[in-house]
């Protein structure tokens, strides 16, 4: 009897034992996944790049800082979730698993997929530069955006072919100057700052009912063509900000300088597009260009077009090549330019040699 006594004594201390085991005050068992920070380039992040620990449901604080010149864009992540995706500072909640957090970073404001028609020497040779760089906005709305009031404007659609319809335009600009100048030219075989608006407006509306009337008119209405009422806005004093309030809302215009001769340059690319941002340093004056023929008179105003140029995008506060660089420090204008042996993105500081910016969009 003793020995069972025992023995029940010896088996009710190993289930307490046990039971002791499983019901502790050990607490429940925390795990940490992996946040691994990224980012592109033109910037810093908080929480450093690298990896990190954190519990799940843990709600870290983000921070973005751009660069100079470059502009925090969104942030991305494999998994969690984000307060605002779009707000440089925001908070990041921890997902049950590992996880990685990326900043994106644009290299100023670059309107994506504006057309960059150049003078291909094959064309029309009147086709000079402001009617060139006109149908770039004009086949960014019609072609890339499908802008119902822009809807067959250019009327070439397969292939397209904006060299073409720049002929058009430039005979509404007066570029090809007919016998009785509709505008006012002239002898002066080009196209005045004066005549780029009015005259993309009136091809924009250019149909059976709103022919031009003057003597020399070119021939027939492309098949196709439709007709449309646009608006513009001519721009000879405010300059920079007037340029950037229209990249801002989405829209390429057509910036004129007095002259165009570009030096050294070096290429950047955009994180965000990357597409490749070429930054030429400002040539002295010039007055004169040989291919194609423009004619420069170098005044200032509303006759002097030294050169027209599609007006894309903008960066502030740059230093291309960094402190110390030949190209200095400023905000600058991207463009694309008509001529064929140029880069398709050129930066350029400004204000340079500028002389006029002219706005048009459909309604």
């Amino acid at each position: 009897m003793k020995h069972k006594l025992i023995s029940i004594a010896l088996i009710t201390i190993l289930l307490f034992m046990l039971l002791g085991n499983s019901l502790g005050c050990t607490g429940p068992t925390t795990t940490n996944y992996t946040l691994t920070m990224a980012s592109t380039a033109g910037g810093a992040v908080t929480p450093a790049v690298g990896a990190h620990t954190y519990a799940a449901a843990t709600v870290v604080n983000l921070t973005a800082t751009a660069d100079s010149g470059y502009r925090f864009v969104n942030w991305t992540a494999t998994a969690g979730t984000f307060g605002n995706a779009t707000a440089a500072s925001t908070t990041y909640t921890m997902p049950s698993q590992n996880a990685t957090v990326t900043a994106h970073f644009a290299l100023g404001v670059l309107i994506a997929n504006v057309p960059d028609t150049s003078w291909s020497g094959a064309t029309n040779p009147n086709n000079y530069c402001a009617p060139l760089a006109m149908v770039n906005v004009l086949g960014y709305w019609d072609e890339v955006m499908g802008n119902s009031s822009a809807y067959n404007v250019t009327a070439w659609k397969v292939p397209s072919d904006l060299n073409t319809v720049a002929n058009y335009v430039g005979w509404f600009m007066d570029t090809n100057n007919p016998p009785n100048p509709a505008r006012g030219n002239g002898p002066h075989a080009g196209t005045y700052a004066k005549d780029i608006t009015p005259g993309n407006l009136d091809y924009v509306l250019w149909d059976t009912a709103h022919l031009f009337g003057y003597p020399g008119e070119p021939g027939a209405i492309p098949p196709g063509k439709v007709s449309h009422v646009w608006t513009g806005a001519n721009d000879y004093a405010t300059g920079f900000p007037f340029i950037k309030a229209e990249i801002d809302y989405g829209r390429p215009l057509v910036v004129c300088f007095q002259w165009w001769n570009l030096g050294a340059g070096i290429n950047v690319t955009d994180p965000q597009s990357g597409k490749t941002i070429s930054a030429f340093q400002w040539g002295p004056p010039i007055d004169h260009s040989s291919y194609p023929p423009e004619e420069w008179n170098m005044d200032s105003g509303e006759d002097c077009i030294g050169h027209a140029v599609t007006c894309v995008g903008y960066i502030l506060n740059w230093d291309p090549d960094g402190s110390g660089g030949p190209l200095p420090s400023g905000n600058w204008t991207i463009v694309h330019d008509t001529w064929a042996t140029t880069p398709e993105n050129i930066a350029v500081l400004w204000p340079g040699p500028w002389n006029s910016s002219h706005a048009v969009l459909p309604p």
